[in-house]
């Protein structure tokens, strides 16, 4: 392959011994292939600039020095100021006239010693930081994951809506809704999912709430045998699965913005979950239902599906670029249980 500079070279070299041969450089360059502002920027090359000095570095008279700068930080982080915000901090110096610059200047040498943030002192930690939990399921009853959300009832009352469910097969094994919020329902709605699931869960992982961390709870845990798993504090997205539930729950069209009474919620809730255990195809499970995963009737549903996309193959060829094959569920599900890799760090 010929080098694109050594070539460039080349023709404005040609076409400079047409030039000067007589020939016009419009001519010249249609003839060799090159559009004529080449020619001329030949012709009369850019010219270098000296020593350019970054803006953040020149020396402009105005400019804040860096003793101005970190003298006001010393008086703002004094005992007289450092209790109070920037701006006020900053006014209380320009009454005092000790300040030499404006507002938005104090603001950005604040941000730049990084205490531009809440400048109180911080309540430290008394143990140690909270480990990330790393969770897999590849089965159901191994994993499950619980949490509760607020309902809209008439004018200012509102319900708790508590739901279980489990994180493989995505199917919801427990739900009530109260009034309010207790360890004591909690625990009754965990036994009676155990109970009606005849299994226990390996794991049952929660947020940091009330309900979740009382010892009613621990106990109940503790006499089934099931290891709790808990969010790290702060985290939105350690409790996934029950997050996107209660999305999927409140973005059906036919969600009320308020609920009537208690037992117009748990109706709708009972046939809300009822549907869509047996009835919702669940993109994260290849779009089967809940019920098919957890009861293990995969295989014989993807054999229905793979004999439908046969004929439909056999009918129609040309519309399928290659034969289409339906997939069974996703092998894994867990939370933060996937491996980053170096691709996925830095889009």
């Amino acid at each position: 392959m010929v080098d694109v500079k050594a070539w460039k070279d080349v023709t404005l070299s040609f076409a400079g011994k047409l030039v000067a041969a007589g020939w016009s450089a419009v001519k010249a360059c249609a003839l060799v292939g090159l559009h004529r502002t080449t020619w001329y920027r030949h012709l009369n090359p850019p010219v270098r600039a000296g020593i350019s000095v970054p803006q953040a570095d020149r020396a402009y008279p105005n400019r804040i020095t860096p003793a101005e700068s970190e003298e006001f930080m010393e008086l703002l982080n004094s005992q007289d100021y450092g209790n109070l915000s920037v701006t006020q901090a900053y006014y209380r110096m320009l009454d005092k006239g000790h300040c030499s610059f404006s507002i938005a200047a104090a603001h950005r040498i604040v941000a730049s010693h990084g205490q531009n943030g809440d400048r109180r002192a911080q309540r430290g930690g008394t143990g140690p930081a909270r480990v990330k939990p790393v969770l897999e399921a590849t089965a159901p009853n191994q994993l499950w994951s619980w949490d509760i959300t607020m309902l809209h009832g008439p004018g200012k009352h509102t319900y708790k809506l508590y739901t279980i469910m489990d994180v493989f097969s995505r199917r919801v094994v427990g739900h009530r809704v109260e009034y309010t919020e207790s360890a004591a329902l909690a625990a009754t709605l965990i036994r009676k999912a155990v109970a009606d699931n005849e299994r226990c869960p390996a794991v049952l992982h929660a947020d940091n709430g009330g309900p979740m961390r009382a010892g009613t709870t621990l106990d109940l845990a503790r006499a089934l045998g099931i290891t709790l798993s808990y969010s790290r504090p702060r985290v939105s997205d350690d409790n996934p699965y029950s997050e996107s539930l209660f999305k999927t729950v409140k973005y059906c069209l036919d969600f009320p913005q308020r609920f009537q009474d208690l037992q117009h919620a748990r109706d709708y809730m009972a046939a809300f979950f009822t549907d869509y255990n047996t009835n919702h195809r669940h993109s994260g499970l290849n779009y089967y239902t809940p019920d098919t995963v957890h009861y293990g009737l995969v295989e014989q549903a993807r054999r229905q599906r793979q004999t439908t996309l046969d004929a439909c193959y056999a009918r129609n060829p040309h519309r399928y670029r290659r034969r289409p094959t339906a997939p069974g569920v996703p092998p894994r599900a867990g939370i933060n249980h996937k491996q980053p890799t170096p691709l996925s760090q830095t889009a």
